[in-house]
């Protein structure tokens, strides 16, 4: 009798345990859990809204022209050709004619990474900003992990009628 009565208190203990459990699951399935976007401020967005220069000796080697619309950063980044040491520093740079459109773009922590396409082409080029003073920033491009990292490039906010 002892032993029976042990393996009938066991099924009892298990399938409350049981009930519990499928009572705790049905309960939490009905609450939806999503990831969601960052929400970017305008503030947030206006702080890097501008044209900005990268300049090589004095010389404008790139521009990036970054404007608000319908809530998103877009604008167009101008082309040109950089020289590296093995250290990622500048050794030479120039600025090229032409300029290909910024298709993405998406501030988390202070970091505004954009992406742009060349034009007539499928070939993407990524950049991370990040703002150092008010009308100062870091750019820096994005390579492949089997390239060297480049050190990132200074930008200075043109002044208003520049």
């Amino acid at each position: 009798m002892n032993v029976l009565a042990k393996t009938n208190r066991l099924r009892k203990t298990w399938a409350r345990a049981s009930a519990l459990l499928v009572a705790i699951c049905l309960a939490v399935s009905g609450f939806s859990v999503q990831v969601a976007q960052p929400n970017n401020t305008d503030a947030e967005l206006r702080q890097f809204v501008g044209t900005w220069h990268a300049k090589f000796k004095g010389k404008t080697f790139q521009t990036i022209k970054l404007e608000k619309q319908k809530g998103k950063l877009t604008g167009t980044v101008s082309h040109g050709q950089v020289g590296t040491d093995k250290a990622g520093e500048l050794i030479g740079a120039e600025e090229r004619d032409g300029s290909d459109p910024i298709v993405e773009a998406k501030l988390a922590d202070g970091i505004l990474r954009f992406t742009t396409q060349e034009v007539g082409s499928q070939d993407t080029y990524q950049f991370e900003m990040k703002l150092t003073g008010a009308e100062q920033a870091d750019l820096r491009m994005l390579l492949p992990p089997d390239s060297p990292a480049l050190k990132p490039w200074k930008l200075e906010r043109a002044k208003t009628g520049q």
